[in-house]
């Protein structure tokens, strides 16, 4: 989003409103506009949405200038999910009123729900000039929506100021930086936002990655237990990672056991049957490792990499000279790496 295109939009509004004289009003009609207000917001608490709709509406009829009843229009809209309704509502009063906070920042929430990312982050901007609160949150996930990363962070650290208890703020920083592979910042926010509300299962789950990705494997495998405690289900990939991270510690029957029950969960998964065939012919159990490299080969015959391991796990059992030929075979193929 650009200046000159902010700039534009917030032009056109004040000319839109420049045209737009107000409706004359009697003291007569002002009195059934306000009554019929008062009304539609007692309605409105008891939850009677479209009754409160109709007293709203009746009363900008009486007062066409009234923008207190167009507000509480688009907010019953909002209340009874009808977000294209609401937000032309809100667009209605603005015409009137440019710098209603209240109406600019529901548009902006609006347009957001819509995906529409460069005119949330448009109207968030309005919002925040005419003195809404807590903006820079919406700002950051517009610019993270529109691929501006660093816009993105720099906005959500503002938003850590206004909303230092909402741990959805150093979560979505973490996300970010995971995206940019900075991983050990990362790390960092993945942590603020625990330390606000350590129940957070995916968030567990998301950190048990970063800690993967720095090659550090006991605090990967802590955190992906962590996320399986707090309800993180005990799917195939968290079988897979977590497997995995105990191979990487030497903790070798907890990482193959791991890894058969993801196998067990999915089991023509070649990432697992590579993983649990490598971790057998490493514990030297040449018997398990040629009967899963022998089903790797069943369902890709011309895997090199596979049909030479099995010819290395044949001779790590014994049987030499079958595992030689089967080493020369997989070498004819290619590339054994």
């Amino acid at each position: 989003m650009t200046v000159s295109r902010t700039c534009i939009l917030w032009l056109q509004l004040l000319l839109v409103t420049a045209g737009n004289h107000a409706i004359a009003s009697s003291p007569e009609n002002d009195h059934k506009a306000k009554k019929l207000y008062k009304e539609g917001l007692a309605l409105k608490q008891q939850g009677q949405l479209d009754a409160a709709l109709e007293r709203f509406t009746a009363a900008v009829r009486e007062d066409g200038a009234f923008t207190g009843a167009y507000l509480e229009l688009g907010l019953v809209y909002r209340l009874q999910r009808q977000t294209e309704s609401a937000k032309q509502q809100f667009l209605v009063l603005l015409k009137k009123e440019p710098s209603n906070k209240v109406a600019l920042q529901n548009v902006a929430e609006l347009y957001f729900e819509q995906k529409a990312y460069e005119d949330a982050l448009t109207y968030a901007q309005y919002a925040q000039e005419a003195g809404a609160a807590r903006m820079e949150k919406m700002m950051g996930l517009c610019y993270y929506h529109l691929d501006h990363a660093e816009e993105a962070i720099l906005h959500l650290q503002k938003a850590l100021h206004e909303e230092p208890d909402n741990p959805a703020v150093p979560y979505k920083i973490a996300q970010v930086l995971a995206l940019k592979e900075r991983y050990a910042e990362s790390i960092e926010y993945y942590h603020a936002s625990l330390r606000i509300d350590s129940t957070q299962a995916n968030l567990f789950y998301e950190l048990a990655m970063m800690y993967y990705n720095m090659a550090n494997f006991k605090h990967a495998a802590g955190a992906f237990e962590k996320a399986n405690v707090l309800g993180r289900p005990a799917d195939a990939d968290y079988y897979f990672n977590l497997g995995n991270a105990c191979l990487r510690q030497s903790e070798t029957e907890e990482g193959i056991r791991h890894l058969k029950s993801a196998l067990t969960l999915r089991p023509k998964d070649m990432r697992i049957m590579l993983s649990l065939a490598n971790a057998y012919y490493k514990k030297q159990d040449y018997t398990n490792a040629v009967t899963q490299w022998n089903i790797i080969l069943a369902l890709q015959p011309m895997n090199a990499f596979a049909m030479f391991m099995l010819g290395k796990s044949y001779m790590g059992a014994g049987e030499v000279m079958k595992g030689q030929q089967i080493c020369d075979q997989a070498l004819a193929l290619g590339d054994v790496k």
